[in-house]
Parts: C-alpha cells; sequence; structure tokens
C-alpha cells in the first residue's frame, strides 16, 4: 500500500511542484470515536462538520468504516488541492483505498489524528526519497532501517534514496510539536493562501480589463511551464513571458518616437516604456526605485533563459529557475497594473482583428491602446 501510494504521488506531482513530507501510521480514529460517543461523531470531527474540508468521503461511509477496522493514514504535507484529487483518481480503483482529505492544522481533531499520532518517515524531493532518521542516535547505535533503505532502493521509483537527519523533530525534545503551534501553521497558511489569492485574482482581472490577450499570454506562459517535460518546454515558458511584458508594456505605455529621460521608448523598448510609465505614476523614491528593481531583475531573469535557449544550452535550464521567473512576473505585473485607479478609457485595439474579421478588412479602425475606434 505504501509503495503504491507513493507510485502515486509521484505519476500526480509534477516534477516542478514535487517536494513533500510523508507521515506513516495507524489512525486512533476508533479511540476518537470512543473518546465522542459514536463513530458517526468521530467522523463528522474528521470531515470537518463546522469546517471547509475537501473530502472524498461520506460521513456513513467513513463511520462504518471507523466502526469495522484499523484505518492506516498516509499525511503528505505540501499537496496542491489539484494534486490531491489527481492522487485520488488514481487510488481510488484499489481495494484497501478508503479516501482523502485535506487536513487543516487548526482543527484540534485534525491535529491529535493525523500530525500527533502518526509519525514522519520519509521527504520526497523531485527524483528523490529522503528517509528520517534521529542522526544523534549515531553517536550510540546506528538504528536506521537498512532494509526499508533497500527495499526503497529496489523499487526503482527514485532516482536516489538518502538519509535525512530529523534531529529532535517530533520527539519528547520538539517545543514546537504541539497543538498551539499547528494551530499557527494553519491560520498562517490560510492568511497568505487569501492574501495571494486576492492579489492573484485582483491582477488576473486588470488584465484582463486592460486587454484579454495579457491574460492569454500569461495563461501559455502557465500551461507550458505545468506541461513542461524538457528544458526546450522551459524555454517556452520564458518566451510566453516576455511576449506578456511586452504586451504589458503596450498596454500601459504605447511606443513612442521622441525619448523620455533620453532613453529611447520605440516598441523595441518595452522596458524603457516601463521604467517611463513607472516615473509617471509613482511620486515616492523608495517606491519607484523597488518597483523598477523589480521590473530590471525580471528583465535579467528573462535574459538569462532567452541567452541559454538561443545557444542550444536547454538543458541548463532548471524549473526552479523558470519557477523564480513566473513568480517575479506576477509580483511585477501586480505591482505596475495597480499603480493606477481603475476605470479608465476603454481599449478597443484588442477588438479590432475580430471586427476586421467580421465586418470586413477597413470597416473598424482601431487607433492604439486607449483609442474609441470609429466606423467608417
Amino acid at each position: 500500500m505504501r509503495e503504491t501510494l507513493v507510485r502515486a504521488y509521484m505519476e500526480a506531482v509534477p516534477h516542478h511542484r514535487r517536494h513533500s513530507r510523508f507521515a506513516l501510521g495507524t489512525l486512533p480514529l476508533w479511540r476518537l470515536a470512543q473518546d465522542l460517543g459514536s463513530t458517526e461523531d468521530a467522523a463528522n470531527a474528521v470531515l470537518g462538520e463546522h469546517w471547509a474540508v475537501w473530502s472524498t468521503f461520506l460521513g456513513p461511509d467513513l463511520a462504518e468504516c471507523i466502526g469495522s477496522l484499523d484505518i492506516a493514514g498516509m499525511a503528505v504535507e505540501s499537496l496542491a488541492p489539484s494534486d490531491a484529487r489527481a492522487m485520488h483518481v488514481r487510488l481510488k480503483s484499489e481495494e484497501w483505498y478508503l479516501g482523502a482529505v485535506q487536513v487543516r492544522p487548526e482543527i484540534s481533531t485534525h491535529w491529535a489524528i493525523f500530525l500527533k499520532h502518526i509519525p514522519s518517515a520519509f521527504r520526497i524531493y523531485e527524483e528523490s526519497l529522503y528517509l528520517f532518521h534521529p542522526g544523534y542516535e549515531l553517536e550510540v547505535e546506528d538504528t536506521r532501517d537498512h532494509g526499508n533503505f533497500r527495499t526503497w532502493q529496489r523499487s526503482g521509483i527514485f532516482s536516489s534514496v538518502l538519509w535525512e537527519d530529523s534531529g529532535v523533530r517530533e520527539t519528547i525534545f520538539d517545543p514546537y510539536q504541539s497543538m498551539e503551534h499547528f494551530r499557527r501553521l494553519g491560520e498562517a497558511d490560510e492568511l497568505l493562501h487569501g492574501q495571494f489569492s486576492s492579489a492573484l485574482s485582483e491582477t488576473m482581472m486588470r488584465c484582463s480589463d486592460l486587454d484579454p490577450n495579457l491574460t492569454q499570454k500569461l495563461h501559455a506562459a502557465i500551461k507550458a511551464f505545468e506541461g513542461h517535460e524538457t528544458g526546450e518546454g522551459l524555454a517556452h515558458v520564458s518566451l510566453s513571458c516576455r511576449r506578456f511584458t511586452e504586451r504589458l508594456a503596450d498596454c500601459l505605455y504605447p511606443p513612442r518616437d521622441e525619448k523620455v529621460d533620453g532613453r529611447k521608448v520605440g516598441q523595441a523598448e518595452y522596458r524603457n516604456r516601463l521604467w517611463a510609465y513607472v516615473a509617471e505614476n509613482v511620486r515616492s523614491g523608495t517606491t519607484k526605485d523597488l518597483i523598477i528593481a523589480n521590473v530590471e531583475d525580471l528583465g535579467k531573469r528573462i535574459d538569462k533563459l532567452d541567452n541559454l535557449s538561443n545557444k542550444g544550452l536547454h538543458s541548463d535550464v532548471s524549473s526552479s529557475d523558470v519557477n523564480r521567473l513566473l513568480l517575479s512576473l506576477l509580483v511585477v505585473a501586480h505591482d505596475l497594473i495597480s499603480l493606477r485607479q481603475p476605470g479608465g478609457k476603454f481599449s478597443y485595439e484588442p477588438y479590432g482583428d475580430y471586427f476586421r474579421e467580421t465586418f470586413g478588412g477597413d470597416v473598424w479602425k482601431g487607433e492604439g491602446h486607449g483609442s474609441q475606434g470609429g466606423k467608417e
């Protein structure tokens, strides 16, 4: 069962998102049922009767299992909901598999069932497995499970199997192994998701308002990253990021013939146009410097990956570098777009091709970003 679960994880989670800690053990659900008075109450406590918990269980089914079976569990830390669902699809045909449930550290029952009583066993990072062991014990005796180590090596799932010193984590000497600590982790996770989700949603909405082509180019970049299998695939992500940045510059600061602050701001000088846009829309010198530094950093990241691609060095393009590029792109886009109040003049330019195809070649005449256009 353990090997099947791990194989499902390796198949469901893309290489660039593959980094999780795994805990294994028998879940003390029967004890919970005794404490609460019934298996139904235990099932409701696990499934979050008063919380928003993602689950593939139905309460009555889980209650029946609690009453008749010892249930083994594998807790996977740092697993995206989409990857959890993909694992579930791969596992649901297994006769021993019962289902999946989201673990929320701020729920006391989840802490007691999934986090306190089943120990962390290993970490998976990309193609490698790291087996935990308390390194301080080696000074007295080698208590590592070498049989388990060799079993994982023989499985052929991983390119390497290694030991990792877990120190005093999850022992009686660990002051952070408490409900209060995990409650704070859960709250921080919830707050961070809310903050970043709001910023991302606003960025997507504002991009769509400026020019629907921006969201298409952003989609192309993220889709290419999620589906990449080679360094050459990663290079396409960089190209999509450049196209998005160029289009964003067209929307925020269209090309001009004259120089601005001694810099050319023509079609090719999209970075100069973004700098000019920042200079015209930010009064604070500190804020201006920070945003311009972020724009410059984004440009350097794109240039680096482009140079590697142009030289044919696709193997030197790493997924971590491209992941940082995407994060930088989103931060810069949010910074730039949010400098101006929404509700500006509607731009018909992105719709020009559609109108020309619909009404004929010269029926619609757009006049650049911010133009109202008109019929001839």
